[in-house]
C-alpha cells in the first residue's frame, strides 16, 4: 500500500512539475483556433502527423510528451489535447522527434543569443555540422486562370559549430575541404573513393562524421 501511495504521489509531482516548467499558451487556452483565411499548400510543420518526442528545459528537467508536433513557422512545440492544440513556449532547451520513417531527430537552442530558432544536430564532434529547418510563404499564379495561391515552402540551411562558433555553411566540395582544411587530404579522398553527393543530406553527413573519427 505504501508503493501505492509513494507511486501516485510522485506521479503527481511530476504532473505539477511539467506544468511549472513547461507553460503553454497565454492563460492556458489553446493556441491555435482558426487558421487562415485563405487556403495555403504545404505545411509549415516539421512532422505533420503528431508524434512521441522527449524535451529538455532549461532547468534541465526532462519529459516524455505524447502527441508532438515541430511548427517551423513560430519554431514552436505544439502538442494536442482534448482536440485543443497549444503550444510550449521558451522553457524548451533541446528536444528529440521521430519522423515519419521512424527515424529520430535531435534539436537544440545554440549560440551566445540562444534565439529562438531550433538547430538539428547531424553530426557532432570537433566541427560539428547543423541543420535549420524553416519555412517561407510563397506566392504563385497560374498562368491560366491567374488564380494566386500561397505556398508553404520547406527551406533547409546548414550551419558548422566549431568551438561554439556558429556559421552558415554551403554545402560543395570546396567548402567542405576549406572547413575542414585540417584534413583536407583525407576529406578529399574519402569524398572521392566513397562516391559521396554532397546535396543528399545523408552523404554529408557521412563526411562530416568521418572527419570527427580522425580527431
Amino acid at each position: 500500500m505504501k508503493s501505492l501511495y509513494l507511486l501516485f504521489f510522485l506521479t503527481i509531482q511530476a504532473f505539477f512539475s511539467f506544468a511549472q516548467n513547461v507553460t503553454v499558451g497565454p492563460s492556458a487556452k489553446p493556441l491555435l483556433k482558426s487558421m487562415a483565411k485563405t487556403p495555403v499548400e504545404g505545411s509549415v510543420y516539421f512532422n505533420n502527423k503528431y508524434a512521441n518526442g522527449k524535451i529538455k528545459t532549461l532547468s534541465e528537467k526532462e519529459f516524455n510528451v505524447k502527441d508532438l508536433r515541430y511548427n517551423l513557422e513560430t519554431q514552436q512545440l505544439e502538442y494536442t489535447e482534448n482536440d485543443n492544440i497549444y503550444a510550449i513556449q521558451d522553457s524548451v532547451q533541446s528536444f528529440t522527434l521521430i519522423d515519419s520513417l521512424g527515424k529520430s531527430h535531435q534539436f537544440t537552442k545554440m549560440g551566445k543569443a540562444q534565439s529562438n530558432n531550433f538547430y538539428e544536430i547531424v553530426a557532432d564532434g570537433k566541427v560539428a555540422l547543423l541543420k535549420q529547418y524553416t519555412v517561407k510563404k510563397e506566392v504563385t499564379e497560374d498562368w491560366y486562370t491567374k488564380k494566386k495561391v500561397n505556398k508553404m515552402v520547406q527551406q533547409n540551411i546548414y550551419f558548422t559549430n566549431q568551438g561554439g562558433l556558429i556559421q552558415k555553411f554551403t554545402p560543395s566540395e570546396k567548402n567542405t575541404a576549406t572547413v575542414l582544411g585540417d584534413k583536407k587530404n583525407e576529406i578529399t579522398a574519402f569524398i572521392k573513393n566513397e562516391q559521396l553527393n554532397l546535396r543528399e543530406d545523408d552523404d554529408l553527413a557521412k563526411v562530416f562524421i568521418f572527419y570527427n573519427t580522425l580527431h
